[in-house]
């Protein structure tokens, strides 16, 4: 009996044994990122273009804009993009049309500094944008954001005079950028501040997501000191390269201050050999194009292709990780696959 009672008190913990799940498996390995080279690659979307005007009734001023779209459902993310002093919106057609390939939408409007005009060559309204760099009027600088804040709100208008696009703009994605002075527009947007009249004065605008600083101005120009950007806490990605000089002859590392200087979190600096203020757009990697002189050091046709296709990377990249939440681009921008990849010609920086 003793044997028996014993071996039923033993029931309940061999029960117990028993019914103990089996242990899990371990998750899959996370998939690598992509390849530098598939960000480098156009879309297979068709991509439009349309010039509309905005009318600001805040202001009274009626703002070009150039619209480039891409053929297909929707929705889609919409980056606004600002143009360098004395350029246009023409001069980034082939940036634009690229990112509109992957189903973003670019709205480039036409700032009243603007030297674009119809039959006049991208490329020498480029040319110029540099001398503008340093644009000294605190009203000018307004006018600018103003510009930019307004048009990222208006996506209601565009759809409404681009019919192809009814319905289709993601209001709640939208991502900002520029060149030059239109990259300092879009910093004073992103909440750097500038001192005018020895205050520090604010233009940040809540509706963009995320920014694009193509040859930002750094401190000791156009109102921005060592605290301008201590605000500035949305993603950030920053482009220049060993050629791109300031206005005012400043290395071109200056141009790394609202990378280096803001909040860390989200922010990213590109930095590519070669590079000069002008081998960002695109325009000197064209068959046939004239090629970029900075003092006697020289370029080549071939190094302009591999520059912007560096640039090419970079940005799609970035707005993909913050307009579309894509977790594969945000696995790509923590990886040295673009310095690898470009046999460290182009280095990718995080903070």
């Amino acid at each position: 009996m003793r044997i028996r009672h014993a071996a039923l008190a033993l029931l309940p913990f061999a029960l117990a044994c028993a019914s103990k799940p089996a242990p899990q498996p371990p998750p899959p390995a996370p998939a690598p990122p992509p390849s530098a080279a598939e960000y480098a690659q156009s879309g297979l979307t068709v991509v439009l273009d349309a010039d509309i005007v905005l009318n600001d009734s805040s202001r009274n001023r009626d703002i070009s804009v150039r619209v480039t779209y891409p053929d297909g459902p929707g929705p889609f993310p919409v980056i606004v993009f600002s143009h360098g002093a004395g350029g246009s919106p023409r001069t980034y057609d082939t940036l634009a049309r690229f990112w509109a390939t992957h189903d973003f939408v670019v709205l480039a409007p036409d700032h009243a500094d603007s030297g674009g005009a119809a039959g006049k060559d991208p490329a020498a309204e480029s040319a110029r944008e540099p001398a503008g760099d340093a644009a000294a009027d605190p009203k000018g600088w307004e006018t600018r954001e103003r510009d930019l804040a307004f048009v990222a709100a208006a996506t209601g208008a565009v759809e409404a005079r681009v019919p192809a696009l009814k319905g289709k703009l993601d209001e709640a994605r939208v991502g900002m950028g520029g060149q030059s002075y239109g990259a300092f527009a879009a910093m004073l947007v992103a909440g750097a501040t500038v001192e005018v009249s020895k205050k520090p004065k604010s233009f940040a605008d809540p509706i963009p997501k995320a920014f694009l600083l193509i040859s930002p101005p750094g401190k000791g120009q156009q109102g921005l000191t060592e605290r301008s950007w201590a605000e500035v806490t949305r993603p950030l990605m920053v482009i220049t390269g060993t050629r791109d000089l300031g206005s005012k002859n400043q290395d071109p590392s200056w141009r790394l201050d609202s990378y280096q200087l803001s909040p860390a979190g989200g922010k990213y600096a590109v930095f590519i050999e070669g590079a000069s203020h002008l081998s960002f757009t695109g325009l000197s990697a064209e068959p046939g194009a004239a090629l970029p002189k900075v003092g006697a050091k020289k370029t080549t046709a071939d190094a302009e292709v591999a520059i912007f296709k560096d640039v090419r990377i970079a940005t799609l990249a970035f707005w993909q990780t913050y307009l579309k939440d894509d977790a594969k681009a945000k696995a790509f921008l923590q990886t040295d696959a673009l310095m690898t990849e470009s046999g460290n010609q182009a280095q990718l920086l995080r903070r």
